[in-house]
């Protein structure tokens, strides 16, 4: 059994999309080969605990090493404090602050306590390999510098491109180039990088345009242990309507507006629909949602169940009629953003996605069961939605591809990286 040491920032108690990659590769590496040792900071402030992903973790017998941070999130003292969700306005003048205050990223306290325990580590263990999941992109520089001070090889995980990343469009100029240098060092250090699409690699190599990346391409998942073992299902399932659900949250250029106005369209097109559908969100609404949810009059119609854990979550969405999503992000960002499309698909229910032309659409498109729309053509989504009223009508929603849906499950992804990390420590033993 060899040893992989995980640099990991998002990790259980912590809850969200960030929390899932890490936690199902840990789970699942084991029986490939492959050893995990996390290494993380106490949580410190954060938005949002989940009990039953903490549970899942205490089950796995996994060695967990957690190093005090100094970042903002753990001044004072502070360890688990939940700080809810933080969206809207506020999240749009943080965010910039942020971004000019601190480099890499707002997590960069923890590189120095990363370093100096995962050295203690590496000297006491005999560990084969070093991965690092970012976002946090810290995690890179710290994957970076135990790699240089051990001689052991690295593998860096984007779930986010650290250039061109879609939240710092607008960033300045002398931004984008320290970012550009900083990202050249950790890659042409590296010994692998993953990524969760043909996109993202491609993104990413530009950065490095001088050397080939030893690029493998894993996408996000679902974890098909979650849907067999758990139901503790909330949903307030409404019979004889269709029961839509949104899971997760909303971000500045993903809102529900034009899901929610398209909707509005087609009930003044065809009044008797509205008697018939029933809106499910789980993860959170901030006050300008609420606030548009009753000028359209929705009220009567929708259900908020504000966040849930992991478990519930999952249950809710094996249970809803047709699970939608949205990734407005630009047209040029041909990413599959959204984690939360693949739980989506390890349900087999219908699923509607507003995106744009690129990854997201063929992958409904090869799902079978999936309808999509452009994100910012109102005309679009309320003809889209027309057509899902009338096949639900004639009970001929299509149905998902089982073959397709099992590519995307976890243990079958954690082997393909198991593999992947096999051949680097192989390639770095030559």
């Amino acid at each position: 059994m060899k040893n992989v040491l995980f640099i990991v920032y998002y990790f259980p108690p912590m809850g969200g999309s960030g929390v899932q990659r890490p936690l199902k590769f840990a789970k699942y590496l084991r029986e490939f080969g492959w050893n995990p040792i996390i290494l993380c900071p106490e949580p410190g402030a954060y938005q949002f605990f989940d009990d039953s992903l903490e549970k899942e973790l205490s089950n796995l017998d996994i060695e967990i090493n957690r190093v005090k941070a100094n970042t903002p999130f753990h001044k004072f003292g502070i360890v688990k404090k939940q700080t809810g969700l933080v969206t809207g306005m506020l999240s749009k003048i943080l965010r910039p602050i942020s971004r000019k205050v601190y480099f890499p990223d707002n997590k960069r306290a923890w590189i120095g306590p990363a370093v100096q325990k995962g050295k203690e580590l590496i000297d006491d263990k005999k560990i084969d390999l070093i991965f690092s999941t970012a976002p946090p992109f810290s995690n890179h520089i710290i994957a970076q510098n135990l790699s240089e001070l051990t001689d052991i090889p690295y593998v860096l995980d984007y779930r986010d491109l650290f250039t061109g990343n879609h939240f710092e469009e607008h960033e300045n100029k002398s931004r984008k180039l320290k970012k550009k240098a900083i990202e050249r060092e950790w890659l042409k250090d590296s010994s692998g990088v993953v990524v969760l699409d043909r996109f993202a690699g491609d993104k990413i190599q530009e950065v490095l345009s001088s050397d080939s990346l030893n690029i493998e391409i894993i996408s996000h998942g679902f974890d098909q242990e979650d849907f067999d073992s758990h139901r503790n299902a909330l949903l307030d399932y409404k019979s004889g309507k269709i029961n839509w659900l949104y899971s997760g949250l909303f971000y500045e250029a993903n809102q529900p507006d034009i899901f929610l106005n398209g909707l509005n369209e087609l009930f003044i097109k065809k009044p008797e629909l509205r008697q018939k559908t029933h809106l499910h969100f789980q993860g959170g609404l901030d006050s300008r949602i609420k606030k548009l949810i009753s000028n359209l009059g929705f009220e009567d119609m929708v259900s908020n169940y504000g966040y849930l854990s992991h478990d519930v979550s999952v249950s809710n969405i094996q249970n809803a009629d047709i699970l939608w999503m949205i990734s407005n992000f630009s047209e040029n960002l041909k990413q599959i953003k959204s984690g939360k499309l693949f739980e989506y698909i390890g349900t087999k229910n219908p699923i509607l996605g507003l995106v744009h032309p690129g990854e997201a659409s063929k992958l409904l498109d090869d799902y079978k069961g999936g309808f999509h729309a452009a994100p910012d053509n109102i005309y679009d989504v309320t003809n889209t939605l027309e057509e899902v009223y009338e096949l639900w009508a004639k009970g001929k929603i299509p149905k998902a591809s089982t073959e397709f849906t099992e590519m995307y499950e976890r243990k079958s992804l954690t082997n393909k990286l198991s593999l992947f990390f096999d051949k680097v420590v192989e390639n770095a033993q030559v």
